[in-house]
């Protein structure tokens, strides 16, 4: 049984699928269970309010993240339901993906309770895709991945199968491993400061949640690597360089607009290290070739927010109002 094939239509059994990998991070998801309207923003509220409190800067970094998730989580959502799912035939894998599918509309409606909670204007929001440079430029790498998909499109012959690939690799280890994790370690470095806590909060729940989308897609095409060994050439994983090497180039530019003028101890120049730490581990997670040598996270106390259980209190806050939270005790 194949990880991906021909759509016709057929009954793809979770009982018959060996991918049992995808299963262990549907589990993880289903213990991971939140809800964005129970976090308590009241407290951000506040802060925001009093300009002495956050900064211009501060405010610019949270309406940019927003901009960004509220374009790049609706993008993610049409890759699943236009060409995973279409694809992607495993039993386990479906499986994980409607957990997925899930997962996404409540990160979808974080952007709409921050925003209410922040009194943003929402159309600087939801324009940001169009209005700010950047993030346009962030749609337009997304957006002419999923536009490849045509009438014509056969996942039944080599070039299919890596045009597939390209797909998973252009939106989980670029889009949701790489631009959203550098944007989860600058608003948890607001946490640090004891800033936005709420804001925190749903972002260390969907921090948690993306960790697991990146782990599907890695397995994903590990597993496409082992099931269709003729796909993967020494063309294709050039080409696979250089969707990393685009995407990183959009992000650093990113950071430099972000980060005007450095905020809690991080200017531009740290960031750009972190985005390029994170783009090789995408790629060692492949088996390739990293590309910009960044093998140390720059940032150990960003690698302690995002990559241990290390903030107790929120797990403590959040354990009487969910079941499933002493899951969260784990490592991400």
């Amino acid at each position: 049984m194949k990880i991906f094939d021909k759509n016709d239509s057929s009954v793809a059994q979770l009982i018959e699928s060996p991918n049992q990998w995808a299963i262990k991070l549907w589990r993880d998801g289903v213990a991971n269970n939140w809800e964005p309207q129970t976090i308590d923003m009241s407290g951000d509220i506040e802060q925001w309010r009093d300009k002495d409190a956050i900064s211009d800067d501060e405010k610019l970094l949270v309406k940019r993240t927003l901009g960004l998730f509220a374009a790049g989580e609706s993008l993610v959502s049409n890759s699943v339901a236009t060409v995973e799912r279409k694809f992607i035939t495993d039993g386990a894998c479906r499986q994980y993906m409607g957990r997925k599918d899930y997962e996404e509309t409540l990160h979808n409606f974080t952007v709409s309770i921050c925003c209410e909670a922040y009194n943003l204007d929402v159309s600087e929001v939801a324009e940001a895709y169009r209005n700010i440079p950047t993030i346009k430029k962030k749609e337009q790498f997304l957006s002419k991945s999923l536009d490849s998909f045509g009438l014509d499109f056969n996942i039944e012959t080599k070039e299919g199968k890596q045009q597939f690939l390209r797909n998973l690799i252009t939106f989980y280890l670029v889009c949701e491993g790489t631009w959203f994790f550098s944007n989860f370690a600058l608003i948890l470095s607001l946490g640090r400061q004891k800033k936005l806590m709420g804001l925190c909060d749903q972002i260390q729940y969907t921090m948690r949640d993306e960790t697991g989308h990146v782990e599907f897609g890695i397995g994903v095409v590990n597993t496409a690597k082992k099931d269709y060994p003729t796909i993967w050439t020494e063309k294709f994983k050039s080409e696979i360089l250089e969707i990393l090497k685009e995407g990183v180039d959009i992000e650093l530019e990113y950071a430099e607009e972000i980060l005007p003028n450095g905020i809690l101890g991080v200017n531009s120049s740290m960031l750009s290290q972190y985005i390029k730490f994170l783009a090789d581990s995408r790629l060692e997670a492949i088996g390739l070739d990293t590309i910009y040598n960044q093998k140390e996270n720059p940032f150990p106390w960003l690698s302690e927010a995002q990559d241990t259980a290390a903030n107790t209190a929120f797990f403590e806050r959040r354990n009487k109002d969910y079941q499933s939270a002493s899951a969260l005790d784990d490592d991400f």
